[in-house]
């Protein structure tokens, strides 16, 4: 869901869902392998108006298609 998807409620807009993806893991530069946010942004996510969480939304979408990262589960052997 991007901000384009933001329903048009007028006052008092939907905040979108956490883009927490349950796959709580940070890189070397502190970015979470799971949403792409950053340690700072994941803190203030719900002190975020509506409009920074539906930027942030936003932001996170570019960040996931110019990084290239696979996340794939262990193999049990």
């Amino acid at each position: 869901m991007t901000a384009d998807d933001k329903p048009e409620n007028g006052p008092g807009d939907e905040r979108p869902l956490s883009p927490c993806v349950l796959l709580c893991t940070l890189d070397d530069n502190g970015v979470c392998l799971g949403c792409q946010r950053t340690l700072a942004e994941i803190s203030s996510w719900s002190l975020m108006t509506v409009d920074e969480q539906w930027r942030l939304i936003d932001d996170l979408a570019v960040r996931k298609a110019t990084n290239d990262v696979t996340i794939r589960p262990l193999d049990g052997d």
